[in-house]
């Protein structure tokens, strides 16, 4: 039997997470959470922002959601609260590490209460234990894993228990090629002209028909996409499904040719192949987990790389180094090659 949190039976434990956003960041925590769920069984409930409620209730795991009130005024947070202390907690684990995150935990009711590895804005303050860094490699899963770690215990191969709602068949046939062209911040877009490009080059080889995805303020650069791209067998479904979908979706496609997103994190979790586009950003802190996935950054100039957090600046200039020939050789040879099966996962002991 599974040590528990308190002591007591497995089967009797309550754990509470606090991951809050944002949506690529809770694809890292999904697999941690399922590690947790396996090694102490029990209930384990999740605290996140109103808009990735939908998200997180699709974790098999997940018990009970609660919404962190963002935007609520006073009557809100008086629920929240409400509904929080509502248990009393074996475990509590800070997934977040900053003063919002460390504040539900700080209120939780919790026997255990641990932060995130390096916890900032005080965020450690509000918990017990603060793991030691002890991750073979600063990619933001391993990171998080320092938390089991600190439990005694490792993460095994990344496995991602999301049961998503069905969505509508997507339009055309295979092989059928994803683009979600667009991400939160411009300097981590590649130009739309150049996926346009890439899509002709790839079209020019062979059948494919191409599926563009995005949420109600990329529309037009879904249209500018399809238009220069030719508009026959390319579907533009910009702001016409919820986000939830996705997951339904990007299991019908090949290959996800995307920016440094939330798509390409949703598409290596259903075992969708991505070939991922990284500027600014470093691919070895956020890139997607799994196997079967090419990732594409300019090489460094005589400054060496960006800041990691210049994400957050104006302009695209780095990314758009990278050439439209070598983004089409990367979905090709993505598109020839067999898809990696998703492992199953398993059952709480």
């Amino acid at each position: 039997m599974a040590d528990t949190p308190s002591g007591g039976s497995a089967s009797g434990s309550r754990i509470l997470v606090v991951k809050l956003s944002a949506l690529g960041d809770l694809f890292h925590a999904v697999p941690i959470v399922h590690a947790l769920k396996l090694h102490f069984g029990g209930v384990l409930d999740w605290v996140t922002q109103p808009e990735y409620a939908e998200l997180v209730a699709c974790h098999a795991d997940v018990s009970r959601v609660l919404c962190y009130p963002r935007r609520g005024g006073p009557g809100a947070w008086r629920g929240f609260v409400r509904e929080l202390r509502r248990e009393r907690y074996d475990l509590v684990c800070d997934f977040q590490g900053l003063l919002k995150s460390g504040l539900v935990v700080g209120l939780s009711r919790g026997r255990r209460k641990i932060s995130v590895c390096a916890p900032r804005e005080g965020a450690g303050w509000f918990a017990h234990e603060v793991p030691a860094a002890r991750a073979a490699t600063p990619h933001a899963m391993d990171r998080l894993a320092d938390t089991l770690r600190h439990l005694g215990f490792e993460l095994g191969p990344p496995v991602y228990p999301l049961v998503f709602p069905a969505a509508t068949p997507l339009p055309g046939g295979r092989p059928r090629l994803g683009i979600a062209p667009r991400s939160r911040w411009p300097a981590k877009d590649w130009p739309a002209e150049k996926f346009a490009a890439v899509i002709r080059n790839l079209r020019a080889r062979g059948q494919l028909d191409v599926i563009l995805f995005g949420g109600p303020g990329d529309v037009e650069d879904g249209e500018a996409i399809q238009a220069a791209a030719g508009g026959e067998g390319i579907w533009n479904l910009c702001g016409k499904s919820p986000l939830i979908h996705l997951g339904a979706q990007l299991k019908e496609v090949d290959v996800l040719l995307c920016n440094d997103s939330g798509p390409m994190h949703f598409a290596a979790a259903v075992g969708t192949p991505v070939v991922a586009l990284f500027g600014p950003t470093d691919p070895a802190l956020t890139g997607p987990v799994g196997e079967g996935h090419c990732v594409l950054r300019p090489a460094p100039g005589p400054e060496g790389y960006p800041a990691h957090r210049s994400y957050k600046e104006p302009g695209n200039a780095f990314i758009a180094r990278i050439g439209v020939e070598e983004v089409t050789e990367a979905v090709w040879r993505c598109l020839q090659s067999p898809r990696v099966p998703d492992p199953a996962p398993e059952s709480p002991r």
